[in-house]
């Protein structure tokens, strides 16, 4: 499972939530969601009390913010409540990602694993809403092929070999937890594609290219890909499922500093619960959230390794705070 994450905005700040691109994993399809202010896609566990203990808790309002700090000062986690949108903007959001599922499906099928893409769907009135949301003639999308290994061993060697860490098996999951599967995700290049965030003339080359292409088609395609620059790994997560049940998962995130806006935001909303917890001298940010399908949620920052961990459980898994705690020690070297 990985973080398929976001539609990101170069200026913007990384938006950690993973729990829509663990419940695409699942579904085994991917949910375009709006983000506020931000560019569309070019852009993206029991413990015993004796273990805890040493733990030092503050526990915070989910109103109230939270920070992570570095070694040198810097905030590096910072929580941040969901921004709201009007229901009129919701509901062209909500029309945008419903018009022709299976175009879009077969889009983001369409990068092979470790490929990037370029690609543009045919069909006049998700184009339209695209113009009206976006207020420019960019109807680009883009898309990464994950490399996805279910055997550990493997993945991990494949993980070393493009420079990610090799993550441990948790030992606290060995009796009741298997490992599932493993991905490898990347981070497209569109240095070429936008300067400052705006398009430029190769962008709208590639968007000419494709459209003259769908024009000129004489069946019923409707997607048309143009391979770009190759993209570099962003990310590798490990998931592990309780016998055979696939929506009783945790997966553990670890993502790549590197070429990130150094302060990240963990969204949060109203009826979830936040807290800093210190695990063997570090600090991380805690959620108990309220969402249907989500159950806990722990993040933290390596900075020896300069990488984000992030680990996630559904609320099929039925482990305590202090279980999800005790995961996050195996990866703390």
């Amino acid at each position: 499972m990985e973080e398929k994450l976001i539609e990101q905005d170069p200026k913007s700040y990384y938006i950690i939530d993973v729990r829509d691109a663990v419940m695409e994993r699942i579904a085994c399809l991917p949910a375009k969601k709006p983000q506020p202010n931000m560019l569309r896609r070019p852009l993206v566990m029991a413990a015993s009390l004796l273990l805890v203990t040493s733990l030092s808790v503050t526990v915070y309002a989910a109103t109230e913010l939270i920070q992570i700090r570095s070694k040198d000062g810097k905030v590096v986690l910072e929580t941040k409540p969901k921004p709201g949108v009007s229901k009129e903007l919701q509901g062209k959001w909500d029309r945008l990602n419903s018009i022709d599922n299976s175009s879009s499906n077969l889009a983001w099928r369409s990068a092979l694993p470790g490929q990037a893409i370029a690609y543009y769907i045919h069909n006049q009135e998700m184009n339209d809403l695209k113009k009206e949301l976006f207020g420019k003639d960019t109807l680009l999308e883009f898309q990464t092929g994950d490399i996805s290994l279910g055997a550990l061993n493997v993945f991990q060697e494949e993980a070393t070999k493009r420079g990610m860490p090799n993550m441990e098996y948790p030992s606290r999951l060995l009796n009741e937890y298997s490992f599932s599967e493993g991905i490898l995700s990347f981070n497209l290049d569109l240095s070429d594609l936008f300067h400052d965030g705006e398009p430029t003339e190769v962008y709208y080359d590639i968007q000419n290219e494709l459209i003259r292409q769908a024009e000129g088609s004489t069946n019923n395609k409707k997607v048309f890909v143009k391979e770009i620059k190759p993209p570099s790994v962003s990310s590798i997560s490990l998931s592990y499922v309780k016998g055979k049940e696939i929506e009783s998962s945790i997966t553990v995130f670890a993502t790549k500093r590197s070429g990130m806006n150094p302060k990240k935001e963990i969204q949060f909303s109203e009826a979830d619960h936040v807290e800093k917890v210190l695990v063997k001298g570090r600090e991380m940010i805690y959620v108990k959230y309220a969402d249907a399908f989500f159950n806990q949620g722990l993040t933290w920052v390596d900075e020896q390794h300069d990488l984000y961990y992030h680990i996630s459980l559904n609320n099929k898994v039925a482990l305590k705070k202090e279980e999800v705690l005790e995961i996050a020690e195996s990866f703390i070297n």
